[in-house]
């Protein structure tokens, strides 16, 4: 449980990018995310040429790093470039609403489907992909009350869109694909 919770917790500080585009502007956020995924990528660059690099990085970081990290990249790297990607891509109050999906989504997802999960679909539970859903539908709640504004149907099939790429298996990480996948569907429901 605490191996989860300082996974989740970690994750959570992700926050600051959706905080910081809502309070400032896309070039500010960006300027702010770039430092951030390069260093990731210089870690990335570093640990899959030394091997000792990546052993000391597992050991100082084993608590928030899964075991499949060992040889692929950090989920955390996946998650800089998605949400650079997703600031990039879409409007701002499109951008912020799905990357609060994947940050908070994601570990009500995890939590819930850890402890709570008893029947599987698609190799995950069905109790924690209906936490992600209700995670991602009062998040909508909470950005109108922001004034954000998107509109429900806009913020239903986001939340929809969202879950279900958590739930399948795709060849990208889910930590990648969440914001950008609910970020599209939202963008091509906002223009109808």
């Amino acid at each position: 449980m605490a191996r989860l919770a300082l996974r989740k917790s970690w994750r959570i500080c992700g926050i600051i990018f959706p905080l910081v585009y809502y309070f400032s502007n896309k070039i500010t956020a960006v300027f702010i995310l770039l430092p951030v995924l390069c260093l990731f990528l210089l870690i990335e660059f570093f640990r899959f040429r030394i091997a000792r690099f990546n052993e000391r990085l597992f050991v100082i970081f084993g608590q928030i790093l899964k075991e499949k990290e060992r040889k692929s990249l950090l989920t955390s790297t996946t998650f800089l470039v998605s949400v650079l990607v997703t600031l990039i891509l879409f409007r701002k109050d499109i951008a912020i609403t799905a990357m609060l999906f994947l940050i908070f989504g994601d570990a009500a997802s995890a939590v819930v489907g850890t402890y709570f999960g008893r029947t599987k679909i698609l190799n995950k539970s069905l109790e924690g992909s209906l936490a992600f859903l209700v995670t991602c539908l009062l998040i909508g709640l909470l950005t109108k009350a922001t004034g954000i504004g998107l509109a429900w149907p806009i913020i239903i099939a986001g939340a929809f869109t969202a879950t279900i790429t958590e739930l399948l298996y795709l060849p990208l990480d889910d930590n990648f694909t969440i914001a950008l996948f609910s970020g599209l569907v939202m963008s091509l429901v906002a223009a109808k």
